[in-house]
């Protein structure tokens, strides 16, 4: 970035600070001064550690790595999504590897998963991929030592989106893209999970703008926070990311076709009080990213549809989107308490 863009930017922000009230600038600086978790030195003896494993032949990027603790009996797993707005990051994102490490030393298999990226290809890709990578585990379970009754999937941001979606939708829905191995089965393999976690996930992305407007958040802040994902615009004539990755202008699609790209249609039409799903999502209300509104009505939603009983939300103080936090031992510790595998 030049010299002069980034005067342009603090001046912008100083404008910003006087003007706006107390509660934007503890949004900001929570966003700036966030609590640093610690990654380890990447080595890890607790177990068996399985390096990009390919679980499909549609591309070379749809592998993941697998860690299976030392253990007598069959493990549940945690399978992990990455975030990155649908066009950056990978399996070892900084978040997925805070996640992984900590679900792993508490002695659960723990999966990472890779998927094709917006500029490899458009929705619904990802969500294929994904579902592929959960029947692939699935029908390894044996060979892995993992046990096929207990899975949970978890994603960050957009690998939130991703992980609800491959939670919410049934078998025959987005299933197309065969997994490794699955033609020499002699019977299908599910891709049904016992549970969800959702750190701060877009569900209906087409509905930040007023969100984000019930909550205060001026543009300019959002689109300074979110300049990282500028390039994936330029040019286009999309209003958002998300057009870029369904490859559709919101303007030129109905209400219907609009929702149906959504998380909670899938909800409505798949889930009822007789589905066994567990579903957690946590949120910072400090998010300049994805309006906490976003997790606070899916987490009403689901409580409607599945009971109370089957959904936790908490809301964080002071956390931004993808805050350090949100991997605490104690955050960790309460997501696998409410899950319960």
């Amino acid at each position: 970035m030049s010299k002069k863009k980034i005067i342009i930017l603090v001046l912008a922000l100083l404008l910003i600070l006087t003007a706006c009230n107390a509660s934007l600038i503890r949004i900001l600086a929570a966003n700036w001064f966030s609590h640093k978790e610690k990654l380890n030195d990447g080595t890890w003896e607790g177990g068996q550690s399985y390096f990009n494993v390919q679980y499909s032949d549609v591309s070379d990027t749809n592998y993941l790595h697998l860690f299976v603790p030392d253990s007598d009996e069959k493990l549940p797993l945690y399978i992990m999504i990455h975030g990155g707005g649908f066009f950056y990051n990978d399996l070892d994102s900084r978040q997925a590897e805070l996640f992984y490490e900590k679900v792993r030393d508490k002695g659960y298999a723990v999966a990472t998963v890779n998927y094709r990226l917006g500029q490899e290809a458009n929705y619904p890709a990802a969500i294929e991929d994904v579902k592929a990578a959960v029947r692939f585990l699935r029908a390894n379970a044996d060979k892995y030592g993992i046990d096929a009754d207990r899975f949970a999937i978890a994603g960050e941001s957009a690998g939130g989106y991703l992980a609800c979606m491959a939670a919410v939708t049934n078998d025959s829905e987005y299933s197309d893209e065969k997994f490794i191995g699955e033609d020499e089965l002699a019977e299908s393999v599910s891709g049904e999970v016992q549970a969800v976690v959702d750190f701060y996930g877009c569900m209906e992305f087409f509905t930040f703008d007023e969100e984000f407007k019930e909550l205060k958040i001026p543009k300019i802040v959002r689109k300074i926070a979110n300049g990282w994902l500028s390039d994936v615009t330029k040019g286009t004539g999309a209003k958002s990311v998300e057009e870029v990755w369904i490859g559709k202008n919101l303007d030129e699609m109905s209400q219907d076709e609009i929702e149906s790209y959504t998380v909670p249609y899938y909800a409505r039409e798949n889930l009822n009080s007789d589905t066994e799903l567990k579903v957690v999502i946590l949120h910072g209300d400090a998010d300049i990213t994805v309006p906490s509104l976003q997790s606070e009505h899916f987490a009403e939603l689901i409580g409607e549809l599945l009971g109370e009983d089957k959904v936790s939300y908490r809301l964080f103080h002071n956390y931004g989107h993808a805050a350090d936090g949100f991997y605490s031992e104690e955050t960790i510790d309460w997501i696998l308490d409410q899950v319960e595998l």
